[in-house]
């Protein structure tokens, strides 16, 4: 099984850096997901590794063996499009055994192959259409098809629903994770879509202006993110100016006019994150109720809280004056950056 490793990669366009001094470890039957705003190069990373771009500096091995230096036909990897890039004049059959056949491979055993791929998809039964005859979700299995009938373990994902409604995106993504778990790949994804993100994967990477800021299971780079860009990128946060106070032995935070009892730190300023979920309602009238918006299954309400804007996740509208409890055990810490709170959660 196939284990991908960057090491301290990094490429430039001119003086533009699209990927700066990134290493990263992918494990055999992972399906990793490249999570960033875009522009911050997990694109760049995807195609260094399928050979498109080349490096400026840094390695790439991949089951140990160095490829950084060998052409896109010689790593042997699936790669699917955001655009499908399918063939318009060829029927599905024909786009899902292009590969194979370009490379040389027996044109039976590619056929057998490729409907078997097609069958994976769920789309054995269209075999013969081409694909204008065919909706968005159907090209994009189509897509999948022809990298898998490759043969590759490796299988590279740029943005691959994004052109999709998101009925469909959601339908076509639990079935891209089955495909590959089924067929025992190593899947990197690309996405900027949160949800999509922690829906899929096993490993998210987190990045940001060509670098990676965290990597993890979906729960840990939400649960405990390591730098306050993560915090404020990966679902809805609160961001608090706080401060800590040593007496004696104990650590007193404070933050929006409360003060808690912390584990022991550094006196000095933070950043406090607390997740909307973190706060709860009670009788009282401290904050004011600024709008409530339904999500179906939960409503996120923004609170105002002595001129602080307060989000609060809740299952039923608010309105007029409520009071507020924080969950202390919730609460994460994080230096004042130098240059900012807004530079520090900025995805430029």
């Amino acid at each position: 099984m196939p284990t991908i490793e960057f090491k301290s990669v990094t490429k430039k366009f001119g003086k533009v850096v699209g990927l700066e001094n990134a290493s990263l470890r992918i494990s055999d039957n992972e399906y990793a997901v490249l999570l960033g705003p875009s522009g911050c190069g997990k694109t760049t990373l995807l195609k260094s590794l399928a050979g498109i771009h080349a490096l400026t500096s840094g390695r790439i091995l991949v089951d140990g063996k160095d490829v950084t230096d060998l052409p896109p036909e010689e790593r042997f990897m699936g790669f699917v499009f955001q655009d499908y890039a399918l063939f318009p004049h060829m029927t599905v059959l024909q786009n899902a055994m292009y590969g194979p056949i370009v490379r040389g491979a027996p044109e039976e055993q590619t056929r057998k192959t490729a409907h078997e791929m097609l069958d994976l998809v769920r789309l054995s039964a269209r075999y013969d259409e081409i694909p204008e005859n065919l909706s968005g979700g159907m090209r994009q299995r189509v897509a999948v098809a022809r990298a898998l009938t490759t043969g590759s373990k490796i299988l590279l994902l740029d943005e691959p629903l994004s052109a999709l409604d998101a009925k469909v995106r959601k339908e076509l993504r639990s079935e891209m994770r089955r495909m590959v778990k089924e067929l025992g790949l190593t899947a990197i994804h690309v996405t900027h879509d949160q949800e999509e993100a922690m829906a899929i994967a096993d490993k998210i990477v987190v990045m940001r202006k060509g670098g990676i800021e965290q990597v993890g299971s979906p729960h840990e780079v939400y649960a405990n993110p390591q730098t306050l860009f993560v915090a404020g990128f990966i679902g809805e946060a609160n961001f608090f100016e706080a401060y800590v106070r040593r007496i004696g032995k104990k650590a007193y935070l404070s933050t929006l006019g409360r003060t808690f009892l912390v584990p022991e730190m550094e006196e000095g300023p933070y950043i406090a994150v607390i997740r909307p979920e973190h706060i709860r309602i009670k009788p009282g009238s401290e904050a004011k109720v600024v709008s409530s918006r339904s999500f179906g299954a939960y409503v996120m309400n923004e609170l105002d809280i002595r001129g602080q804007r307060v989000l609060v996740r809740s299952t039923e509208a608010l309105s007029g004056h409520v009071g507020i409890e924080i969950d202390e055990s919730k609460i994460m810490l994080f230096e004042t950056p130098e240059r900012g709170l807004d530079e520090a959660l900025e995805v430029d």
